[in-house]
């Protein structure tokens, strides 16, 4: 039997829920990330002499191999210190402004800039993220009024980073995207999310940073540096904002500078939990200081987390799943202005970007010693308008040196650009006819370029190729992404539609938890043992996805030691190439499919147990699909990860336990049993410390957060059956009937307020668990989930019923395949099978009066063709 490893306790990860809860305010989000952190940070101790930089650093900055001039080398004019501090004043009162002087005094071992020592204001640090700190008293007072702690160290990293590159010319063929410390939002939250964070420092990957496209973020705080801080806790939502929205990064980082702004620590969250790497003091070890920036602007992208096996050819950001309520249909959206060819544009390498640059001028060099607050065109001397939409897969400095490893992937030609989509779906020999009578030169008019990537998940256009991604040996296309998971901890699963050559296929690129083979490969077994099965995915390869070094890309090996409770938590990167591709459940085109697709995953299900003697474990919405034939879509099952052979007693350890809103009412009150178990002995080692405190008011324990040597767990059970996963499937079933108002994935406008939707979908199990009890046995909670389903769904309403009455009674007497399968197949025979053909009809009517419209507009703005005289004549005499 296959087995998993559970992480430290049993509370659910953010990874677990369909949606993320609705934050907004920091201080609710704080505590989530914190709370799923748990004793999963680990903080490293001093470096030993062969890894100065310790072993974290030392391991994600390997591909890093310009070497560095000292510290002491580093001239800069003396009017390029923008912050000059009372040595600067005093030393070099009198020379010329154009002067050489040493960014770094060995004698004073300090930096010749005003960097700032004490506390905002003079007083007491309070640590509040994104709170004004103003600027030191040794500045000009002129100066100090418009100058804060932030704009400070933005303008010495500037500094730093450019004078360390006009002394190392190597340093430019490294520079990747923007490399300006910015501190424009330092007193504004960052857009793209309701999350209102101020981050001090940020270096991004475009001239307007959001958390899509930060490459690391730094934070200011003069205290000491403590886990349970703010400024750590800070820190935790910043990573989860940059790793939701871009889930395929490796890790994040960010940099920490705190004790009077004299210790650098570097901390690095991936889907592990967090390492702490050890403190640097920016004065004292000022060659580490300037190499840990130096490999940040100029290292490649794999050293700040970006994963160098996927490439991204425009900017692309990942399926709005945050609150699915939310999800709007594709909309195209216009066409920039351009002379341009667009599937030349979208071509062009980083290298051709930003060969026009010359980093190495004067004027760079000024842009570069900015204080990175200015407004987005002060950064556009630094960085070409395009330059942030594209990841670079290659080391420039290997492929220099003809280094062949297989991690390494030359930019390929741009395949050609697919014809422009159209606006609505073309399904239909008569529609198709009436499409193809659009004037070539309207056709502008009615459809724009295909959309950005970010707008069409689930889409059921074509859009044109928008990245590669590697598998093996082989190089896929990536046509769009079809689901992506948010959070921290977790397995981060995005699932990608790709192509090589004619064929299509699903690629899930995953962190599967374990360290073995017989764990971390336990789909792949599964996958084989379905084999056959009809409505279970193909597998056509698999690869444990390497880093530039050609090394299998384990969490563990960022981390030089592991504790007791962070055993077992430890993931592998895998990635997965299944077929045949298939549409999501809530893609459905008619009533009939959608009912027709559930009862053939139950015989899925069936199948998997009596023949396979499988047990699926995870059924929710976004693994339940609809599979196009020739002759009639059928259900289709993916996601066969956390599938186990069935056992005499069915108890299995925990490990995968579902989506929150679809887990059956009997696995979430033995999940939340355990969940409370946690939390008492948590409670319990609380309490027994503050009655050993010698204080008598003893502190309230705050959440650990960093690793421990406390023993781990031990591995939990549950009790699992069929019936649950046939209990899941009904939770599916309401949610797209109350989610969606039709066909095709229409997401439903308005909200329900305080819907039963809501109330399955929480960290609470236990809340889960009673509201889902409660469901069954109260006939007014059936009758409210009726009254929730959206008009379109209410021919399903009987189906509802009976549905409900056969599950009733299914944590004391389990339902059976034939009970559920009796239902579903009586319902679906009387379901009508015109709607398919009434909505092609709908469609044929809306692109017919879009066409006529369009061209009313061509004929008012073509010119009227001038008669002729001969012309007139004739008509004269006619009359």
């Amino acid at each position: 039997m296959a087995s998993f490893f559970r992480t430290v306790d049993n509370r659910i990860k953010l990874s677990s829920l369909l949606s993320i809860p609705d934050v907004s305010d920091v201080h609710t989000m704080n505590k989530i990330t914190s709370g799923e952190l748990n004793r999963l940070v680990t903080h490293e101790d001093a470096p030993e002499a062969l890894q100065p930089l310790g072993h974290l650093l030392s391991h994600i900055f390997k591909p890093f191999k310009v070497p560095l001039p000292h510290v002491s080398e580093l001239q800069i004019p003396l009017k390029k210190i923008i912050h000059p501090n009372e040595h600067v004043r005093s030393q070099y009162h009198g020379l010329s402004p154009d002067s050489l002087v040493p960014l770094y005094d060995i004698k004073t071992s300090t930096w010749n800039w005003d960097l700032p020592v004490t506390p905002p204001g003079g007083g007491l640090d309070s640590d509040t993220s994104g709170s004004s700190h103003s600027a030191p008293a040794s500045q000009d007072p002129e100066d100090a009024e418009s100058t804060t702690y932030e704009e400070i160290f933005a303008s010495f990293m500037n500094a730093l980073a450019g004078w360390l590159s006009a002394s190392q010319p190597l340093l430019e063929s490294e520079c990747y995207a923007t490399r300006t410390w910015s501190t424009a939002n330092a007193h504004k939250a960052l857009p793209g999310s309701k999350i209102k964070r101020k981050p001090d420092l940020v270096l991004s990957d475009d001239v307007t940073a959001k958390w899509g496209n930060i490459r690391v973020s730094g934070e200011l705080t003069h205290s000491p540096y403590k886990p349970a801080m703010r400024l750590g806790k800070a820190a935790d939502t910043h990573a989860y904002l940059m790793m939701s929205e871009k889930p395929w990064r490796r890790f994040a980082l960010i940099l920490s500078f705190t004790n009077a702004y004299h210790h650098l620590r570097v901390l690095l969250y991936d889907h592990s939990g967090g390492v702490v790497s050890t403190h640097f003091n920016i004065y004292q070890q000022p060659d580490l200081f300037s190499h840990i920036i130096a490999v940040i602007n100029f290292g490649n992208l794999e050293c700040v987390g970006y994963d160098s096996t996927i490439l991204f050819t425009k900017h692309v950001s990942p399926p709005l799943s945050k609150n699915i309520h939310e999800y709007r249909p594709i909309k195209n959206i216009p066409r920039h202005s351009s002379s341009a060819d667009p599937a030349t544009s979208t071509s062009e390498s980083l290298d051709e970007m930003l060969g026009s640059q010359d980093p190495s001028s004067d004027d760079n060099l000024e842009s570069a010693v900015s204080d990175g607050s200015g407004s987005d065109d002060d950064l556009e001397s630094v960085v070409s308008d395009d330059s942030g939409s594209e990841e670079r897969l290659t080391d420039p400095e290997n492929a220099h040196e003809g280094n062949s490893n297989e991690s390494t992937m030359q930019m390929e030609e741009s395949p050609s650009s697919l014809p422009p989509v159209q606006p609505t779906m073309v399904s239909s020999a008569p529609l198709l006819s009436l499409a193809s009578q659009i004037p070539q030169d309207l056709t502008e008019s009615i459809s724009s370029v295909t959309p950005h990537p970010s707008q069409f998940p689930y889409s059921v256009h074509s859009p044109e190729p928008c990245g590669k991604i590697r598998v093996g040996d082989a190089m896929y296309i990536i046509k769009r992404i079809l689901s992506a998971s948010r959070g921290l901890v977790g397995r981060g699963s995005i699932c990608y539609l790709a192509s090589l050559g004619d064929e299509d296929f699903i690629i899930k690129d995953h962190w599967v938890l374990g360290k073995r083979d017989d764990v971390i490969l336990n789909e792949i077994e599964m996958m084989r043992l379905m084999q056959g099965v009809p409505g279970v995915p193909e597998l056509v390869d698999y690869w444990l996805v390497t880093t530039s070094d050609g090394k299998v890309d384990i969490t563990r090996n960022y981390r030089k030691k592991e504790c007791r409770s962070t055993k077992g938590t430890s993931r592998t990167h895998v990635r997965l190439v299944l077929k045949p591709c298939a549409r999501p459940l809530h893609m459905f085109r008619m009533l009939k499919e959608f009912v027709r697709a559930i009862r053939d995953i139950v015989n899925i299900q069936r199948a998997a147990m009596e023949d396979r003697k499988i047990l699926h474990c995870d059924c929710s919405l976004n693994n339940a699909m609809i599979l196009d034939d020739l002759d009639l879509s059928k259900g289709f099952l993916i996601d066969w990860e956390f599938a186990v052979r069935i056992t005499a007693d069915n108890r299995y350890p925990i490990g995968g336990t579902g989506t929150v809103p679809f887990m059956s009412r009997m696995l979430l009150s033995q999940v939340s049993l355990l969940q409370q178990q946690v939390i008492a002995e948590a409670e319990q080692k609380k309490l027994m410390s503050a009655q050993k405190s010698k204080s008598k008011k003893a502190p309230a324990m705050k959440t650990p957060k960093t690793s421990s040597d406390s023993i781990a767990l031990p591995i939990s059970h549950v009790v699992q059956t069929f019936s649950d996963d046939l209990e899941s499937l009904f939770f599916i079933f309401a949610w797209v009937c109350i989610k969606f108002c039709g066909p095709n994935g229409a997401v439903r406008q308005e909200h329900v307020p305080n819907s039963l939707l809501d109330r399955w979908t929480s960290l609470d199990l236990a809340s889960c668990a009673a509201f889902k009890i409660t469901f069954f046995a109260n006939p007014l909670d059936e009758q409210r989930l009726l009254n929730e389903f959206h008009p379109y769904f209410k021919p399903l309403i009987p189906l509802a019923k009976d549905w409900c009455a056969a599950l009733k009674d299914n944590m004391v007497h389990p339902v059976t395949f034939d009970a559920i399968l009796d239902v579903l197949n009586s319902h679906l025979d009387e379901l009508c099978d015109d709607e398919e053909l009434q909505t092609t009809v709908t469609m044929l009517k809306e692109s017919a009066a879009t066409l006529n419209s369009l061209k009313r507009v061509a004929s008012l703005s073509l010119p009227m063709p001038k008669r002729r005289k001969s012309e007139d004549s004739e008509a004269e005499t006619s009359e």
